[in-house]
């Protein structure tokens, strides 16, 4: 007599104890996970609310064995990347899992949602900004130039029409914009005459555009007027200089003793533009951190006296925070993230999760993953202290050979 077909376990477990079972798990990874267990558990997934996104995961990359950890599980998980991004480097990221990569230090560009396999290829050259009166718009020069892109930001999904990206690049000008329709260069603004600490979109109490952080800690606002026009319309940018009150304590990079190291990051909370300061000790050898600060941009009011070439704000301020209250910092260069701790059980008040990027080294870009890049300066700060920490709450170093990692919202 034959038996029965056995019966699955999970189809035996009641409704209610597996929409509970579901509530517990936030992670993306770990839904996905639950929901490929039979089609009973895919079902009651339907009826459970969605996750509160906004942790972001840690992508670790590499050319074998790319992987991620989440700090909603504690656990580091394999990755299948989409063609092309195994073995590039990670370059910037937009919330949605978009990632900006680079195949080849000065071609290969593009941008790729991890989770969809969707890609936006973006020119390999740049074209320089000539003078132009009487116009808010740049007049190209015939000559594309070859570009090495450091970083990118983008205003939007970059398969949105609206899309603009600004990338922060090592050439003939050193920040570069492209739109939906530029499939033969990006457009170069005229050199930022300090270095380049960091860039983010922002939509500013006065402003919104590209903000751009220098090492004098002034901030130019690039405001793109031409993505919000559709892909056949010019794109066009207004630049606006933040310049900002010296802070009393403020001192030159040039002015620090050279066994000291500083080095600065952009990031939003609160519709607001916040700075940090990352102060190192020892050499590039045997660099660590030492401790960070967090100041809050209060800018001036723009004043639009020669539109034509842009305009100069009043001056702003950097006001130091005493504390991140109510708030957890994700450190990266181009990817930077505050999120509010309330909304998650894992998080603490205060904490600083960040990564050894202080410096991107062009001669390991160049080598092309020839060299490792050794992160051995990342881990949690708080409370002005560093934090040890186990397996299941942050990698304390990490090694690849093709990228730096990067924070990503899935």
């Amino acid at each position: 007599m034959a038996h029965p077909p056995r019966r699955s376990w999970s189809d035996g477990l009641p409704p209610e104890l597996v929409a509970i079972i579901l509530l517990q798990l936030n992670c993306l990874a770990d839904r996905v996970c639950f929901e490929a267990v039979c089609r009973a558990w895919r079902s009651a997934a339907s009826f459970v609310d969605g996750l509160r996104r906004g942790v972001p995961w840690l992508l670790l990359p590499s050319r074998d064995a790319p992987s991620f950890f989440s700090l909603h599980s504690g656990a580091t998980r394999r990755l299948n990347l989409p063609e092309g991004v195994r073995g590039a480097r990670l370059c910037g990221a937009h919330d949605g899992g978009w990632v900006a990569v680079a195949a080849d230090p000065w071609r290969g560009f593009s941008a790729v949602n991890l989770l969809s396999g969707a890609r936006v290829a973006f020119p390999e050259k740049l074209s320089l900004e000539l003078p132009y009166s009487h116009t808010y718009g740049f007049q190209y020069a015939a000559g594309h130039h070859h570009m090495l892109i450091r970083t990118i930001a983008f205003s939007a999904p970059p398969s949105s029409e609206s899309c603009v990206a600004a990338a922060h690049v090592s050439s003939s000008s050193n920040i570069a914009f492209w739109k939906q329709g530029m499939s033969r260069h990006w457009v170069a603004s005229r050199s930022e005459p300090d270095v380049i600490q960091d860039m983010i979109y922002h939509r500013g109490e006065l402003l919104e555009g590209f903000h751009v952080l220098t090492n004098r800690e002034e901030v130019r606002v690039y405001a793109p007027l031409g993505g919000s026009r559709g892909p056949n319309a010019p794109l066009e940018i207004i630049c606006t200089t933040y310049p900002m009150h010296r802070r009393a304590d403020y001192q030159p990079d040039n002015a620090l003793p050279p066994t000291f190291i500083a080095t600065r990051y952009l990031a939003e909370s609160r519709g607001r533009l916040l700075m940090v300061l990352r102060h190192y000790t020892g050499n590039r050898v045997g660099r660590r951190t030492h401790m960070f600060r967090i100041f809050e941009m209060r800018p001036g009011s723009p004043a639009y006296s020669q539109p034509q070439h842009g305009a100069t704000a009043t001056e702003g301020s950097w006001v130091e925070l005493p504390e991140l209250s109510g708030r957890a910092l994700f450190l990266g260069r181009g990817c930077s993230r505050v999120v509010e701790v309330a909304q998650f059980d894992m998080l603490q008040e205060g904490t600083i999760y960040y990564l050894d990027d202080a410096n991107l080294d062009l001669s390991m870009v160049l080598n092309n993953g020839s060299s490792s890049y050794r992160n051995t300066d990342m881990g949690i700060f708080r409370k002005g202290e560093k934090i040890s920490t186990g397996a299941r709450q942050f990698p304390l170093e990490f090694t690849a050979d093709c990228s730096p990692p990067l924070w990503l919202v899935p």
